[in-house]
């Protein structure tokens, strides 16, 4: 009987463990990297136009700051309530179909809302954008999960985040450099940038990208299964308070595009260039420390983790309106969101039932849609009464601020009600 050959001894040292690493690169295969990468363009020309679209509504449509946060909360509602519902479409034509589809979607929508002015093309606009991003969230997500054998999705989806944030990152800092500089037409530029960035996004696709096969031939669901799939999730009390509690908690998040851009030009008058600079700090952040902060917190129990995420996006309110350094406190919001991504999906889990886990996970975007709506909803009213009537725009902060505490409290308070409940099962 012939011996079996022993396994190959795991990398030593970190040289060996890098060069291991960038050889596990190679085994993800070209529709992989082409996903990936178009979402890094596509991130760029969102987050460059999300970064200042309430800026850009007040300047080229003259609104004012409660109507540009209506309009900013319904298109973030649009964006990510869209995703689930297109996932059945990205699903049913396939991928690279979808995705082909929003990059042409996307690049005419970025170019028309730069180049065309009044109220009725900018809603348009921003109708066909809200469409095709949640078009290629559930295609690039897909890709990951059916190009990647089981041992190399953990990667994978790291990949992907990362990517993601490089885009968010780069995004801001560009459009808010053009902006400065093209001063009367910097808004037309920065969004002929976005619409020229997924035309390389839409070329990586079409000449790069396979579609990648149906796993194990399994039906297609259809839209009443996405209705009764609805039904179910709603129908589990514990779920739907988690969703609202996470929409607060991202109803303070999302003022990093909404009430910064408004304290920042009326109140601390900064020019676009800065602005776009302090944006991209979170997601800068996020690249550089998701893998030391996520290995750190590894052993947090998610119910502490989701606690902690809420209170410190509580805190980085709070500082902003204390005056402490605004680059500080969204870097301690950074911190916030990289503890939330490494435990949310495993405190989801534990509120789904045993055997509906993934369909529990297709509507982990709902709030985040929720929390953009709101959050769009009250900044505009908020920082209204506060700079206005008030005349003390710091409390604006505070109340968002509260708002936080209210999420990190209540999602302590529901983890410890699931506890005791298990404890007596």
């Amino acid at each position: 009987m012939t011996a079996a050959t022993p396994p190959e001894p795991a990398p030593t040292t970190i040289g060996a463990r890098l060069a291991d690493f960038f050889r596990s690169l190679r085994d993800f295969d070209r529709s992989f990297w082409a996903a990936n990468v178009s979402e890094l363009f596509e991130r760029i020309s969102y987050y460059g136009m999300k970064a200042f679209l309430v800026l850009f509504l007040m300047n080229g449509l003259g609104v004012s700051e409660v109507e540009a946060g209506d309009i900013g909360g319904w298109f973030g509602l649009s964006v990510w309530g869209l995703a689930a519902v297109s996932g059945f479409l990205a699903d049913i034509i396939g991928y690279r179909r979808a995705m082909l589809l929003a990059y042409t979607l996307l690049g005419g929508a970025y170019f028309l809302l730069g180049w065309v002015t009044g109220g009725v093309p900018t809603i348009l606009a921003l109708v066909l954008v809200a469409f095709g991003t949640s078009l290629i969230k559930p295609s690039i997500t897909g890709t990951v999960q059916k190009t990647c054998s089981a041992g190399q999705r953990a990667l994978g989806f790291s990949i992907y985040y990362t990517l993601v944030n490089i885009g968010g990152a780069l995004g801001p800092k560009l459009a808010g450099w053009i902006r400065t500089e093209w001063k009367e037409t910097g808004s037309a530029v920065a969004l002929s940038v976005s619409a020229a960035s997924i035309v390389v996004a839409m070329l990586l696709i079409l000449f790069l990208f396979k579609e990648p096969p149906n796993e194990g031939g399994a039906e297609r669901k259809r839209f009443r299964d996405f209705l009764r799939d609805f039904r179910t999730v709603l129908s589990n009390w514990r779920f739907v308070l988690l969703v609202l509690l996470v929409g607060l908690y991202f109803c303070v998040f999302w003022q990093l595009y909404y009430g910064l851009q408004f304290y920042a030009v009326k109140v601390l008058q900064l020019d676009d260039s800065t602005i776009g600079g302090l944006v991209a700090i979170e997601s800068v952040s996020v690249v550089c420390l998701q893998v030391v902060v996520g290995y750190l917190v590894r052993n947090l129990k998610p119910m502490w983790a989701t606690f902690a995420a809420a209170a410190l996006s509580a805190a980085s309110m709070l500082g902003i309106g204390l005056g402490l350094p605004i680059g500080l406190m969204i870097f301690v919001l950074a911190l916030g969101e990289i503890i939330y991504s490494a435990h949310f999906y495993k405190y989801l889990g534990s509120i789904a039932p045993p055997n509906q886990v993934g369909l529990y996970m297709g509507f982990a975007f709902l709030p985040i849609g929720l929390g953009d709506f709101f959050g769009g909803m009250l900044a505009g009213r908020l920082f209204t009464w506060s700079n206005d009537v008030l005349k003390a725009p710091e409390v604006m902060w505070y109340v968002f601020a509260g708002v936080g505490m209210v999420a990190a409290v209540g999602m302590l308070l529901l983890a410890r009600g699931g506890e005791q409940k298990d404890a007596r099962a």
